[in-house]
């Protein structure tokens, strides 16, 4: 069963990779790169510089051509309008245009998406990036032969920046006997296996869960159901006692007073519960669960240019415009993680869900 995440495996029409091949060339592809001198010596010292608000290309030339942005997903999908936005965002910072390029993935998604983008032109250098899920897709690794498959591993995973994540929240029903989660925790020993949990089986939100009581040392009956809205109206109905949702699904239901959030995943807590405790909190530090969403690029491109698009898109998130998008997202944080914050997330991911996956059955050398 694979997790559920920001992208969709389907079909694609040789057409698209045309058009991304044309896109990622234009400006002159390999022999640009080539002409603009491409020596990584030459960035060693780079420090950025902004001229009329526009960030300048290292002193080797990089981008010596347009820059695209890859959503390997639908238009209008999460990952789509995010691409969007950074678009439109870069149009007064980046000197090079950027373009989107809609291109859902047949397999494996971001994976997959990555090792595309590397075998076009220009893709080694860092001149498309790819929308990622950090978390849904590195989760990939466990719950689908991505290595057998794609002859891939966590080492192929080279994130450029996150700008924003919307962390899983712990939501209970009303009238509850326990009034926090330590509470809860006590409830659910003093009565094994009571303790009802509305689960989207399978998915990401499940492995949070299960996480939790893991380390809790509790059980629960898990309840299965199809999507977030039906597990919140099963709590809020109270014919489950928790499940765990994603901000803007809580959100509408804790201000119609159907439910409580009494958890919120991860060290800083969120605006939309203030009340909330956060996993650090529980003794939990650095858990990674929930929405994480940025931008990869193939692990071939050299690390200098890697620092110049995290200057570029970290440009794009400090504007009002991104400020905007975060405040219509329910829950949302903006953040500008650097690459090595984003891999220890994607480390914790992967050192923490393990275990969970296995005892689930969902590992892909279980299936």
């Amino acid at each position: 069963m694979r997790l559920a995440s920001c992208v969709r495996a389907t079909a694609l029409a040789g057409a698209v990779a045309l058009a991304l091949a044309a896109c990622v060339s234009e400006g002159g592809g390999d022999d640009d790169t080539a002409a603009a001198g491409g020596d990584a010596s030459e960035d060693a010292d780079w420090e950025p510089e902004y001229v009329d608000g526009v960030l300048q290309p290292l002193p080797s030339g990089f981008p010596d051509g347009d820059l695209t942005i890859l959503n390997a997903d639908e238009p209008g999908s999460d990952d789509g309008l995010y691409a969007r936005t950074m678009q439109s965002l870069l149009d007064d910072i980046s000197p090079v245009p950027v373009q989107v390029l809609d291109r859902p993935s047949p397999t494996h998604g971001t994976w997959e998406a990555i090792q595309f983008v590397e075998g076009q032109a220009g893709g080694d250098e860092g001149r498309t990036l790819v929308v990622g899920a950090m978390t849904g897709s590195a989760l990939d690794l466990l719950t689908v032969p991505i290595t057998d498959e794609l002859g891939m591993t966590i080492d192929d995973w080279n994130p450029v920046i996150v700008t924003e994540t919307s962390p899983f929240v712990l939501a209970t029903r009303k009238d509850a006997p326990w009034q926090d989660y330590e509470g809860f925790v006590e409830w659910a020993k003093a009565n094994p296996g009571q303790a009802r949990f509305a689960s989207r089986v399978g998915s990401q939100l499940e492995i949070a869960m299960m996480r939790l009581i893991q380390e809790g040392g509790y059980e629960v009956e898990v309840l299965p159901v199809e999507d977030l809205e039906v597990a919140a109206t099963t709590v809020g109905a109270g014919e489950a006692d928790i499940t765990m949702l994603l901000p803007g699904t809580a959100q509408s239901h804790f201000q119609a007073g159907r439910i409580d959030v009494m958890l919120t995943i991860g060290n800083e807590p969120a605006d939309a519960f203030p009340e909330a405790q956060t996993t650090a909190d529980i003794g939990l530090a650095d858990e990674p669960w929930g929405s994480v969403r940025g931008l990869l690029v193939p692990a071939s491109v050299p690390d200098e240019h890697r620092d110049w698009l995290y200057e570029l898109f970290k440009a794009a998130a400090e504007t009002d415009g991104y400020a905007q998008r975060i405040s219509d997202l329910p829950g949302a944080i903006g953040v500008t993680y650097t690459h090595d914050e984003v891999m220890e997330i994607v480390t914790n991911t992967l050192e923490f869900a393990e275990p969970v996956v296995r005892e689930l059955g969902l590992h892909y050398d279980q299936q």
